[in-house]
């Protein structure tokens, strides 16, 4: 069987090669020389050209954008294998719209312009359709408007770090367009990554106009496409706000408590700046002749030194009680050797100067039963620098008295510098 089959195959072996040789040629000389014609559709996006034609004369394509999202669908005719090549490089057809012809428009026109329609290749193409043939071109004025630049921070930062109120390479912008755009932007933003100002605290950021809504605004341009933000980058420290009471209460009053709230403000600075805050120091209240209670506001922005900013970054308000109690107080002194000192630092020594005077006000009886070996003392020496300072003393008192403001000074003296 085998045999046969190989006697087959091998007779005039020749000749059928041949055969299938011509077969081929023929085959290609069909498809290269005769043909066949094939249509195929693309879309392509519409590209305006001219535009100066109406800028020059303080004119705008209010739809601009809508323009520029069009897609025209074109059919093309030519051979398959031109097709083909078509297939591959879809660029070759452009569609346009020539707005030379718009020299006489005016400021509310809409008119219909062709579409035109061409393809690389010269003859090769023919162009059976296109839809749309025609756009309509909505004609306005030009206007514009400088608004200032905003800056939005996404993400936070790691680690206690804070950042400054950012420096902005332009402050204000001029956003241009068609009037009807232009009056419907109410903000300019950049917005900034707060991972790329770890890594850099100068970044570039993009604007953006942004409707009354926090729609983006398309179809109009700013004077500078992208701006740079630069941005200090702060510790943060919370240091305790302290005001001193003045002047004498009328005639049998006395001052009792005196809350601050909030007791401590959060601040940022660099390293250095904030080494040196110890506490914020409000205006001294007077409360001369005073019988009732006293409230005043203050602003803590008014009390930074420089190099220190709030976190917040507003004004900071705090507000200050100031009880006025009816006179029923007792005064006592507390030793040094009866201050227990709080927040001392290695290498530092803390000199209490003389012994604290403090007066205790509150219902007879206990105040009656209270005396000065009863009393714990303590003060707060914390972040304070060499020198001398006026601390306040805090003690542990029993239930229904309380105590006037009372202060002692203490001289931190750094003994490393002095061994030096």
């Amino acid at each position: 069987m085998m045999k046969k089959l190989q006697e087959l195959i091998c007779k005039d072996f020749g000749w059928k090669l041949l055969s299938i040789a011509i077969a081929t040629i023929l085959w290609f000389m069909v498809i290269n020389i005769d043909q066949p014609i094939d249509t195929r559709g693309y879309s392509r996006p519409l590209t305006i050209e001219n535009m100066e034609t109406l800028t020059e004369k303080g004119l705008a394509v209010g739809n601009l954008e809508e323009l520029k999202n069009t897609k025209i669908t074109v059919k093309v005719k030519a051979q398959r294998t031109a097709l083909d090549r078509l297939n591959q490089n879809p660029e070759w057809i452009t569609a346009t719209v020539d707005l030379s012809s718009l020299s006489n428009a005016a400021d509310g026109d809409i008119l219909s312009v062709p579409v035109s329609v061409s393809v690389q290749g010269g003859n090769t193409y023919a162009i059976s359709s296109k839809s749309p043939a025609a756009v309509e071109i909505s004609i306005e004025t030009m206007a514009s408007k400088e608004l200032p630049v905003e800056v939005v921070l996404n993400g936070t930062l790691e680690g206690g770090t804070y950042l400054s109120e950012p420096q902005l390479s332009t402050e204000t912008v001029m956003v241009t367009g068609p009037i009807s755009l232009v009056n419907s932007v109410t903000s300019v933003r950049a917005t900034v990554e707060a991972a790329d100002v770890e890594e850099n605290p100068t970044v570039h950021a993009e604007l953006v106009c942004y409707t009354a809504e926090g729609l983006p605004v398309k179809g109009v341009s700013t004077s500078v496409e992208e701006i740079l933000v630069s941005y200090s980058l702060h510790d943060l420290k919370q240091v305790p706000i302290q005001v001193e009471i003045t002047g004498t209460p009328a005639s049998g009053y006395q001052v009792g408590n005196v809350f601050c709230n909030p007791q401590y403000a959060a601040v940022t600075g660099s390293p250095e700046a904030l080494e040196n805050i110890v506490f914020l120091q409000l205006d001294s209240i007077n409360v001369s002749g005073e019988s009732a209670t006293l409230t005043e506001t203050f602003y803590l922005a008014d009390y930074l030194p420089n190099g220190i900013s709030l976190l917040d970054g507003d004004n900071g308000k705090v507000e200050v009680t100031v009880n006025i109690t009816e006179q029923t107080q007792k005064q006592l002194t507390l030793p040094a050797s009866q201050l227990r000192i709080h927040g001392q630092q290695d290498g530092r020594e803390y000199i209490l100067h003389g012994d604290a005077h403090i007066t205790l006000t509150g219902n007879g009886s206990a105040l009656e039963a209270v005396q000065a070996d009863d009393l714990q003392g303590s003060i707060y020496v914390q972040d304070l620098s060499a020198g001398e300072h006026r601390v306040m003393v805090h003690a542990d008192l029993p239930n229904g008295l309380i105590m006037n403001p009372s202060y002692i000074t203490v001289t931190v003296k750094d003994n490393m510098s002095e061994n030096e």
